[in-house]
């Protein structure tokens, strides 16, 4: 093959839903060897991969498996899925195979369904531990090894492909091929690569297109117009280089909007992690092509020894949450030290009955930049005060938040113009329950001499 041409329907899936009208013109004109399309990330929090849950809307999440198997599957397009329903693990997987099923059942379609699971087995990581630690691991934050107990306490580990377990499951004739956990990259760079077209080309093509027209740039207002506005992004690749264009005239991709790219969640813009390497993109090379596309080449693939990136979750109690403003100069000028005082008698009034922890959130006041906000010393009007209760049960946490948001009302700080009433709640219920709450336990690659340990597949007839 000469050339190998992808479509990225969306950024994500059911992330605000794909434009059909612009999907079919790419693929009518384009003629795809492939659709290939991330749906999930971390940056939204521990919660949802520890709690099975997507982030994104159903109806939206099902929008957008419809339109692209509808479009693909009939005229034989291959179909590349990147870890589904989110975050990636068995829950968000099976729940995700659930609706292509509905999908096809009720739009007719048949197809080979692969679908790979990346959820790592507490098992296999005991098995390496060496003196309390998993041998070939270390800690993305500090480089120390991950814990046994900070395996044994998780509740969900998954681990990050890449292309190898997408390119086994083409091998074997998958029609559509359904990732669990995967490096963004990967889900688009597979097919080159399977094609045999340059690795670091092919990864780092799918590093600009995972977040769709994000890549790109408006030329004429465009997107805040329509109900679906995820716009299909086109790579082409060559042998020496490959070309990214949007699906519609009025957006652009250009050498800054490409590169600007390179900026997003990333440590270092020149180079990527992913198994088996390193992306190098630090003598790429950006040129505009034509109106609407660039060409982009020089990027490389360095070999290191395989590695999987572990992400894991673990539950540390249940939160209540309530919210209340103050629009009361005095009270406004004393509030980090009213907050305080109730939050010490909390302490008093509940260790007795289990840990919890306390969080504010002023808004107005310091509550996104904190520390480093310019305008600190400039007094508000108003504050909206959100309350974060996390404690070991529910009860506990429902008991902490209505006991603080009482005596927040009634607190008689010095100045005050009434009797009660200091705060405005925002609602009824004051106090909401946010259900269970989890945080990261796992950040850690680990080496592997075989990527089938972690990665295990499942082949379903649609």
């Amino acid at each position: 093959m000469d050339q190998v041409t992808v479509i990225t329907p969306v950024g994500c899936i059911g992330n605000r839903g794909v434009d059909k009208d612009a999907l079919i013109r790419a693929i009518d004109k384009t003629q795809p060897h492939v659709l290939a399309m991330d749906a999930g990330s971390m940056d939204c929090g521990p919660w949802y991969l520890g709690a099975g849950k997507a982030h994104s809307p159903t109806l939206d999440i099902l929008w957008d498996l419809e339109h692209v198997l509808c479009q693909a599957v009939p005229r034989g397009i291959p179909v590349v899925i990147g870890s589904a329903g989110g975050s990636g693990a068995r829950a968000h997987v099976d729940t995700t195979v659930e609706m292509i099923q509905k999908v096809a059942r009720e739009k007719s379609l048949h197809f080979r369904l692969a679908v790979i699971y990346s959820d790592v087995p507490k098992e296999y990581l005991l098995s390496r531990a060496e003196n309390g630690t998993v041998a070939g691991t270390h800690s993305l934050d500090d480089g120390s090894a991950l814990r046994v107990e900070a395996v044994k306490e998780s509740n969900v580990i998954v681990g990050l492909m890449g292309v190898e377990p997408i390119i086994d499951a083409l091998e074997d004739g998958a029609d559509v091929v359904l990732c669990g956990r995967a490096s963004d990259s990967a889900v688009i760079a597979a097919y080159p690569v399977w094609k045999g077209f340059d690795r670091g080309l092919s990864y780092h093509m799918g590093d600009i297109m995972e977040c769709g027209e994000s890549a790109a740039e408006e030329l004429r207002p465009t997107l805040r117009a329509l109900a679906h506005n995820r716009i299909p992004i086109i790579g082409r690749m060559e042998k020496d280089c490959f070309y990214l264009w949007p699906a519609v005239d009025t957006l652009a991709c250009t050498p800054d909007s490409c590169l600007m790219h390179s900026f997003y969640e990333r440590t270092d813009i020149r180079a990527s992690k992913v198994p088996g390497g390193v992306l190098d993109k630090g003598d790429a090379r950006y040129t505009q092509h034509d109106a609407i596309t660039t060409r982009i080449s020089g990027s490389r693939f360095v070999d290191e020894p395989y590695s999987i990136l572990l992400e894991g979750t673990k539950p540390v109690g249940h939160r209540y949450v309530f919210i209340f403003g103050v629009r009361t100069p005095r009270m406004i000028e004393q509030l980090d030290e009213i907050l305080s005082d109730v939050e010490e008698i909390a302490d008093k009034r509940f260790e007795a009955h289990g840990a919890f922890n306390i969080h504010w959130h002023r808004f107005g006041k310091d509550a996104v930049l904190q520390g480093s906000e310019m305008a600190a010393n400039v007094a508000p009007r108003e504050v909206g005060v959100v309350a974060d209760v996390v404690a070991e049960t529910a009860d506990l946490a429902h008991d902490v938040a209505c006991d603080l948001q009482t005596r927040i009302a009634f607190w008689r700080y010095p100045g005050r113009y009434t009797t009660a009433g200091n705060v405005a709640m925002t609602l009824s219920p004051a106090s909401l329950d946010g259900g269970p709450v989890y945080e990261f336990s796992i950040y850690h690659p680990i080496q592997t001499d075989d990527y089938r340990e972690v990665f295990r597949r499942q082949i379903i007839e649609v």
